[in-house]
């Protein structure tokens, strides 16, 4: 079965936007200096993780349901 076009671009968009949305908490923890900078860093990398998540299956289940109208045909 080919891919389409479409499934392809949400996969590289959905990517994209992972990667980006993730360098800021790796960024942080990076520069954390003190205990109190490091848990801070590593809540908002986890906040940051269960909401990118979230956003993933939201994503992939619209995307699938918008695919031609069918049910399971995405």
């Amino acid at each position: 079965m080919k891919r389409s076009e479409p499934n392809m671009r949400l996969w590289t968009v959905l990517g994209a936007v992972n990667l980006l949305t993730l360098l800021f908490p790796l960024i942080l923890l990076h520069r954390a200096k003190s205990v109190e900078e490091d848990l801070f860093a590593n809540l908002v990398l986890i906040g940051s993780l269960l909401l990118l998540a979230v956003v993933n299956v939201v994503s992939i289940v619209v995307a699938g349901e918008a695919g031609t109208g069918k049910r399971g045909d995405g």
